[in-house]
């Protein structure tokens, strides 16, 4: 969960409530409030906690002073840990309105109480982020989100000329094979129950971390360092993540 340390005002905690508990993919705590619940909160929560310990030093490592792009941003909680962290500016961009208004709405509510944060957030396809940027950023966020899109090459190529220093990214649906393997599957649609990523019809990717590092170098990209969970938590969490930055 994302903790500010202050206290929201009535209208503050009336505009919380409204929003659809299926935004809040990660959710927001105050001294006395906190975001009405996503039906899956807890297994949300506990991917959210994860991930960040498995990028926690690269940020620190890279964000501070810099422009921050954040694709597949969903509400918010690695571009605030970015605008946290220092960076000079942020942009936060997702495929679903509701999770930006939440985002937004937690920005707005964060400078009505000082804190001064230049970060934004806007509703993208991201198959259209190469047409809407038209300079780079010094880092590029891509935590989670690919595995759920068709072409996660073409959405990786649109990212290399956004990219001027460092791209951190992750995937899930890891296989646990040797080569450069991909599988694709369509999936049966869990948007009612908050999933607004698992669409009936539309399909995910499953990658070996091989496979994956061909996409980057495809894209333009060359890892620096990579990370994959250890064996006692690679059933729970089969993912991979890489600190990568655009080749010459």
């Amino acid at each position: 969960m994302l903790a500010l340390d202050l206290d929201l005002t009535p209208t503050e905690m009336a505009e919380l409530e409204a929003v659809d508990p299926g935004a809040w993919f990660t959710g927001v705590g105050f001294r006395n409030a906190s975001t009405p619940r996503h039906p899956h909160s807890a297994v949300l929560e506990e991917n959210n906690t994860f991930k960040q310990a498995q990028v926690a030093d690269w940020l620190a490592r890279v964000v501070p002073g810099r422009r921050v792009l954040d694709t597949f941003c969903a509400n918010g909680a690695f571009s605030f840990r970015a605008a946290e962290l220092g960076a000079s500016s942020v942009v936060g961009v997702d495929f679903e309105q509701k999770r930006i208004d939440a985002a937004n709405l937690v920005a707005h509510i964060a400078r009505d109480h000082g804190i001064d944060w230049d970060i934004d957030f806007s509703q993208l396809d991201m198959y259209e982020v190469g047409r809407r940027f038209q300079e780079p950023f010094d880092v590029v966020l891509c935590l989670g989100g690919l595995y759920h899109v068709a072409d996660p090459a073409y959405i990786l190529s649109q990212l290399r000329p956004l990219t001027a220093q460092w791209l951190v990214v992750q995937t899930s649906n890891v296989l646990p094979l040797p080569g450069r393997i991909g599988r694709f599957k369509v999936r049966q649609d869990l948007t009612g129950e908050g999933l607004s990523s698992v669409r009936g019809g539309h399909g995910a990717w499953s990658f070996t971390a091989a496979c994956f590092r061909e996409m980057l170098r495809h894209a333009g990209f060359e890892v620096v360092d990579e990370r994959r969970p250890k064996l006692t938590k690679a059933l729970r969490f089969p993912w991979y993540s890489a600190l990568a930055r655009p080749l010459p």
